[in-house]
């Protein structure tokens, strides 16, 4: 699963708009909006801050929810 595949996966699962998800990882909208297109990869930083809001939420990035 590449990146943005990961991203929608994520917004998806928790049932949030674009918008609510970009609220959620305190970026802008079109941010959420160009990572689900993979018009644009995010930085180490942004990467590492989405994960850890993976693990936060018991999601597992990889596709499985972890029980």
């Amino acid at each position: 699963m590449d990146f943005a595949e990961k991203i929608k996966y994520v917004r998806i699962k928790l049932g949030l708009s674009q918008e609510d998800f970009a609220h959620e990882l305190g970026v802008s909208f079109a941010t959420i909006n160009r990572w689900e297109n993979g018009n644009y990869n995010p930085s180490r930083l942004a990467r590492k801050a989405f994960e850890e809001y993976c693990e936060k939420k018991e999601i597992n990035i990889l596709g499985e929810d972890k029980q």
